[in-house]
């Protein structure tokens, strides 16, 4: 079939890929290191949990026969499970999470406003789960001239950041989180100088990655979908410029094409995507014209199963992109 597809298309189009104009270009060495981690017992627990709920509503579709009706639902449970691998903060404090915890709160008891304390009266629930009277709420964006959480907002983020829904007081961190900053730790210690790019399709696990690199002195900076076009240019002429600036955290669909940053030399995906194309040009951001150190790539910091047939299952799709 594969022949077939190729004799078909090589009558038809033009192509020309780095492979065929290797000896022009005369890009510098590239290495790819697939990296497996094991979850720890908590993490470990956590999915397995998430999984036994993830099939037991998917088996509810198959039994009522309406799994054609709920496709988005079907892959708001992959999505889960997916984040869950990266770290449990994402699901575990999501928007809707956040949302059904408050609304169990309304029906077995009193809730307080978080800022007179009192019994909320009109209640508003803020997008980090906190709940204001409705007046304290309007009172205070007045005199302060903001609308983020008055609870719990935190410099620097945006005001929708997970990192505003979650206790940094107790700030846990996760078995991929802590394999980046040991791939960050590698880099810096092989080369003083190099820079390093971090892909994830998931805006919250960046802002966690963030979160903790700043803890520890590392300097970044974001681009994902809600960054406007002044933050991006401003994100992307520091990482270029600023030697202290080491990584550069962004969503494979905000900056995985159309950018020239040979600034780095290390690229890490955290989470596969469903086509490898879209893996591969976004590696090629720093694996281009202009590059001259060798390149060195982690596709995935690869930990519990993330199940081998999606791995297969890509290998097989390579040859088609």
């Amino acid at each position: 079939m594969l022949l077939l597809k190729h004799k078909i298309l090589k009558s038809l189009l033009l192509r020309r890929t780095k492979q065929g104009r290797s000896a022009d270009l005369a890009l510098p060495p590239k290495t790819i290191f697939l990296r497996r981690d094991s979850l720890d017992i908590k993490e470990d627990d956590y999915l397995k949990s998430l999984y036994n709920d993830s099939r037991a509503q998917y088996n509810t579709y198959v039994n009522e026969g309406t799994v054609m009706n709920n496709y988005a639902n079907i892959y708001n449970l992959l999505t889960r499970a997916r984040q869950a691998l990266n770290h449990p903060y994402p699901v575990v404090y999501s928007k809707n999470a956040m949302s059904e915890k408050s609304s169990a709160a309304n029906d077995d008891g009193e809730v307080k406003c978080g800022l007179c304390h009192e019994s909320v009266e009109d209640p508003l629930v803020n997008d980090c789960g906190h709940t204001f009277c409705r007046s304290c709420f309007i009172d205070f964006s007045a005199s302060a001239g903001q609308v983020s959480c008055p609870t719990c907002s935190i410099t620097g983020f945006k005001s929708s950041s997970i990192l505003n829904r979650i206790r940094l007081d107790d700030f846990q961190t996760s078995t991929k989180l802590e394999a980046l900053r040991e791939e960050i730790r590698f880099m810096i210690e092989r080369d003083g100088s190099a820079k390093g790019i971090v892909f994830s399709q998931y805006p919250s696990f960046l802002d966690l990655i963030h979160y903790s690199l700043q803890k520890s002195g590392v300097q970044c900076v974001q681009l994902d979908g809600s960054t406007n076009m002044k933050a991006r240019d401003t994100a992307i002429k520091r990482f270029n410029e600023d030697p202290d600036c080491r990584l550069f955290l962004m969503t494979l669909k905000a900056g995985g094409s159309a950018l020239n940053l040979t600034a780095a030399s290390h690229v890490f995906l955290m989470d596969v995507w469903w086509n490898p194309a879209v893996e591969q040009q976004a590696q090629d951001r720093v694996h281009r014209i202009g590059q001259f150190k060798p390149v060195r790539q982690v596709p995935w910091l690869y930990s519990y199963f993330q199940t081998c047939s999606l791995l297969v299952l890509l290998c097989k799709l390579q040859p088609f992109f």
